[in-house]
């Protein structure tokens, strides 16, 4: 990329250089990788976060807990 010629906050595709294109995959597989090992990372219910006093105040009749 030309250091003289301005860059845009949000790219197009097609202004992306294919090194940076190469760099952000690497970075989303190795992100998707992360969530698999570890469900942590991954919000598969928004009071996944609340202990169980916390969701039984709001309402859900299950904690998620086996």
């Amino acid at each position: 990329m030309d250091p003289k010629q301005p860059r845009h906050e949000h790219p197009t595709a097609h202004e992306i250089p294919e090194e940076q294109k190469a760099l952000n995959e690497a970075a989303h597989e190795a992100a998707d990788h992360d969530m698999e090992e570890d469900a942590e990372l991954t919000a598969h219910n928004p009071n996944d976060d609340l202990d169980e006093g916390e969701t039984a105040r709001l309402g859900e009749d299950s904690t998620g807990l086996v």
